[in-house]
């Protein structure tokens, strides 16, 4: 079993570790996007066919995260990891140097995408394990902030990359920081062993039906917009999504070693923050993917002047994140994440008040709402997530959470693309600046319905005693 470490110094290296996968594979989320104008010209392709560079990224882990988060159950956490960073070191060093057309880079964008969810499938499971209770949401916290870096450096530094070489770099860029996670994985990460959990098999008909499913659903609305939503195309996909899931939900019951162990769920806090986990990372993604529209569409500002301000939001985060993690230490979950939600609540209120004018301060307030809430609730929800969960099902509830996270950030930008593009022609009489305008706040709308609901949520979670400190080894 993984055993906590005694000294102070030495159990902090354990999340050092698992902040490396975070800030590599989160890097990896928006570096390539600045490079889709470019590689559409390179390989003489369509928007359509690079933009799928940027879709497998993520439908990738919405399929296989459950999956990688069982297997390290089954087969140990230290040797899973150290599996991931090679992996994804090694197709960061293949993909440039084999692509020679945009099906080949897609394929290894697919390989990246498996090598995301062979890591962050188990991060918050590691942390989770080698922290004592009553450090746990600190520790989570912290570990968050890498993911703000990554996200930040993504478009800041792949700028700068491809402004002085070329989009091959955003790979190259990768591969010491996953020879650097492999090292210290294999120095630093305590040795493990299997749960008692851990015996049987993987179960391979679940795992194809949560594939199906997840797949079905996010082409379907990602080309729903292009289809028409009442074509046969994405009503094929929606109903073979919902087919996909009852099979698979039959499938778990049956199961004589399950993929997702849905017992978990009658925990009112495992369920409930799961939900909100998700609905978080949609509000977050939507406004991160609507926020640039504002910038260089209606204030006129230049890309690199944008990215600038967009920083405004992970810096944010990467302040709150360790003070959510701690106030959940001491007060519970509901406190920072009903304060979180609140912030970014305020956040799309303003928007929706003042969208008859474009301002730059409203931006960035938006922004920095966003940032700090996102980081005051994230932190919090996701210790409640790991807390709920017995310690043997560790991997499967990392798995399940980094699942969520995922399926919000991909249903953010899908419902922020589909929301703002049908909103815009029922302004079509304004000039086009107020219609993008009113078309902006209609989704904020959408967002500030999200948020209401996962507050309602977060409200509804049961109260938490305060945590006692622990000493000894976990399991």
């Amino acid at each position: 079993m993984m055993k906590l470490y005694q000294g102070k110094h030495q159990k902090w290296l354990v999340f050092a570790v698992t902040g490396m996968a975070n800030l590599v594979v989160s890097f990896s989320i928006n570096s390539l996007i600045l490079a889709l104008p470019l590689l559409e010209k390179e390989f003489g392709v369509s928007q359509s066919a690079v933009s799928w560079l940027a879709m497998v990224y993520s439908l990738i882990p919405c399929c296989t995260l459950l999956i990688f988060g069982r297997s390290a159950e089954l087969f140990g956490y230290k040797r899973q990891f150290q599996a991931g960073f090679l992996f994804f070191g090694a197709v960061c060093l293949a993909a440039p140097l084999l692509s020679h057309n945009i099906a080949m880079l897609i394929f290894f964008r697919c390989l990246q995408g498996l090598g995301y969810s062979i890591m962050i499938s188990i991060t918050q499971a590691i942390v989770s394990r080698s922290f004592p209770e009553n450090e746990r949401g600190k520790a989570l916290g912290i570990n968050s902030v890498f993911v703000s870096v990554g996200l930040a450096a993504g478009p800041t530094v792949g700028g700068f990359l491809l402004m002085f070489f070329s989009w091959r770099a955003l790979f190259y860029f990768n591969i010491p920081f996953c020879l650097l996670g492999f090292w210290a994985t294999r120095r630093f990460l305590p040795a493990d062993n299997p749960s008692e959990t851990g015996h049987g098999t993987m179960d391979i008909t679940g795992a194809l039906l949560l594939a199906f499913f997840a797949g079905a659903l996010v082409i379907g609305l990602n080309f729903g917009s292009t289809w028409g939503f009442t074509s046969a195309r994405f009503l094929g996909c929606m109903t073979a999504g919902a087919l996909g899931l009852c099979l698979f939900i039959w499938r778990e019951t049956i199961a004589a070693f399950p993929l997702m162990q849905l017992h978990l769920f009658r925990n009112k806090t495992f369920s409930l923050a799961n939900a909100v986990c998700m609905i978080s990372y949609l509000v977050q993604q939507l406004i991160t993917f609507l926020m640039p529209y504002y910038l260089i569409n209606t204030l006129l500002l230049n890309s690199g002047a944008a990215g600038l301000i967009m920083l405004a939001s992970p810096i944010l985060m990467m302040a709150s994140s360790p003070a959510g993690g701690i106030i959940c230490d001491k007060k519970g979950t509901r406190l920072p994440a009903g304060l979180g939600l609140a912030l970014i609540c305020i956040g799309c209120l303003t928007m929706v008040l003042f969208a008859g004018t474009a301002a730059l301060g409203t931006a960035i307030g938006i922004l920095m709402l966003a940032g700090a809430g996102n980081g005051f609730s994230v932190s919090s929800i996701n210790t409640a997530i790991m807390g709920a969960a017995p310690a043997e099902y560790a991997g499967t509830a990392s798995g399940m959470l980094a699942t969520m996270r995922n399926f919000g950030q991909t249903l953010g930008v899908l419902f922020g693309a589909v929301i703002f593009s049908l909103r815009q022609p029922v302004y079509r009489l304004l000039p086009e600046q107020k219609a993008s305008l009113f078309a902006q706040r209609d989704t904020f709308l959408f967002g500030l319905l999200m948020i209401v609901i996962a507050m309602v949520l977060v409200w509804l979670l049961p109260r938490e005693s305060r945590p006692k400190p622990e000493t000894g080894n976990a399991l």
